[in-house]
C-alpha cells in the first residue's frame, strides 16, 4: 500500500538519490561565465534601435533599468534591459 505523502514524491517505492555536482574541466568550450546584469549603457537619445515584435524605432529616452523607444506606429514604449530581441542598428 502506497500512501501519500506531501515530503515524498511519488518514485514507486524507490528512494530518490541526491544528484551529484556536475564537474567543470578547465579545457571545456562550454564553461560558464558570471552572468552580466542588463545595462542600458550602450544606448543614446537618437539611435535607431529594432525590436521584433514593433520593428524599428528611434530612443527618446535613456534611463537605468528600461528604453523609452517612439515606434512611430506602435507609440512610445518603454523596453526593459535585456529584452531578448531588442538590438541597436
Amino acid at each position: 500500500m502506497v500512501v501519500d505523502s506531501p515530503r515524498m514524491p511519488q518514485t514507486g517505492g524507490v528512494p530518490r538519490l541526491p544528484r551529484p555536482p556536475g564537474r567543470t574541466l578547465a579545457t571545456s568550450p562550454f564553461t560558464r561565465e558570471e552572468q552580466v546584469p542588463p545595462s542600458t549603457a550602450g544606448f543614446a537619445v537618437g539611435d535607431r534601435v529594432t525590436l521584433d515584435c514593433w520593428g524599428m524605432g528611434r530612443v527618446a529616452e535613456v534611463l537605468d533599468d528600461c528604453v523609452v523607444v517612439d515606434f512611430r506606429t506602435a507609440g512610445l514604449r518603454r523596453i526593459p534591459a535585456g529584452t531578448k530581441g531588442f538590438s541597436l542598428l
